[in-house]
């Protein structure tokens, strides 16, 4: 080997000396027992990876022991509406949708199935085209409820009145889109509802739509109810009665975008306004106090006291001819209108 070869190899040996010295050292170092630190990882929390869910209610039940009542139940055509229920903003178009798909009588399934429970009738009714005149389906009832207001026509309108004037319990469930039904039905109660919807970006119940709503005056729908939950909810006002519940401050009005504690359910005497009428649904019922709402409601369709009256065209249960004049001369021989009596 020449002496340029040697002197590579003696300059390869004492690098790869030093090099594995180094390394040695330094595994020392690393070794010499100092506590390594921790990384924690804020960032990664699987258990709040999904938002906080609001807990389902318990059985519903009606404290209400009167004898059975039959409540009328108007569910509007299904083939009128949208299978979807929709939002609708200010009279504008169908923007926005909410709700579950299935019949108009499946949306009401839990009130039905609790007053059923209970001993009561319950009868549904289109409109008049497919189960007659809304006044005949009035006749024998002791409450109404209606979830498509705007499908009511001006002579359903008044029999409606007519019948809530004889102290028939009257439930109007007010969505948006149906403000203006609305207010002409609960008119001469004072209660009226606003277009447009309501929305909570800030709590909410997994959907900017599904709002909370808690109660605000002594109410017959408001008993032992903490939190409800409304997914499509509309303002409900009144200027007579009494309000029912109202949401948090921090809910807005679609048509001003402005943010405010509003009311969402209005009664006055028998006349019961709630601006929503998903909380009757059956995925909806057993939400936060959903359940005791709906026994609530229950309670109040029952707990009338309707006066029975004859409408103006039917007849009088009372035979004229039976009637006996006052005295007088002859009066026993004479008819009620003072023609004599022919035998």
């Amino acid at each position: 080997m020449s002496g340029h070869g040697r002197l590579l190899a003696a300059t390869f040996v004492v690098a790869f000396v030093l090099t594995v010295g180094l390394v040695s050292v330094g595994t020392v170092v690393v070794d010499d027992g100092t506590e390594q630190p921790t990384v924690e990882r804020e960032h990664f929390q699987p258990e709040h990876a999904l938002p906080d869910t609001t807990p389902d209610g318990g059985e519903i039940a009606m404290d209400s022991s009167e004898p059975a009542n039959d409540v009328v139940i108007h569910t509007g055509d299904a083939m009128a509406v949208d299978p979807m229920q929709s939002l609708l903003a200010d009279g504008a178009d169908r923007e926005l949708s909410t709700g579950s798909v299935g019949g108009p009588e499946r949306s009401v399934g839990p009130l039905t199935t609790t007053l059923v429970e209970n001993g009561h009738a319950v009868e549904f009714y289109a409109d008049e085209f497919e189960d007659g005149p809304l006044q005949q389906s009035l006749a024998d009832a002791d409450a109404f409820v209606t979830t498509a207001p705007d499908q009511l026509t001006n002579a359903e309108q008044d029999a409606l009145e007519e019948f809530a004037d004889a102290g028939g319990r009257v439930l109007i469930t007010a969505d948006p889109g149906s403000s203006a039904s609305v207010t002409e039905l609960g008119s001469t109660a004072g209660i009226h509802a606003e277009p447009g919807y309501l929305y909570n970006l800030v709590e909410n119940d997994n959907n900017y739509l599904s709002i909370y709503a808690e109660p605000e005056d002594r109410s017959p729908l408001t008993a032992d109810v903490e939190t409800v939950v409304l997914r499509s909810a509309a303002v409900v006002e009144t200027t007579k009665g009494e309000r029912a519940m109202t949401t948090a401050a921090e809910t807005r009005l679609s048509t001003t975008r402005e943010a405010d504690a509003y009311s969402v359910a209005a009664h006055d005497g028998d006349l019961a306004v709630i601006g929503d009428s998903s909380f009757l649904e059956p995925e909806n019922a057993y939400r936060a106090d959903n359940n005791v709402l709906i026994g609530n409601v229950a309670d109040f369709l029952v707990t009338g006291e309707k006066t029975d009256q004859s409408g103006p065209d039917e007849p009088s249960d009372v035979d004229p001819d039976s009637q006996v004049p006052d005295d007088g001369p002859g009066a026993a021989d004479q008819l009620p209108d003072g023609s004599d009596w022919l035998p």
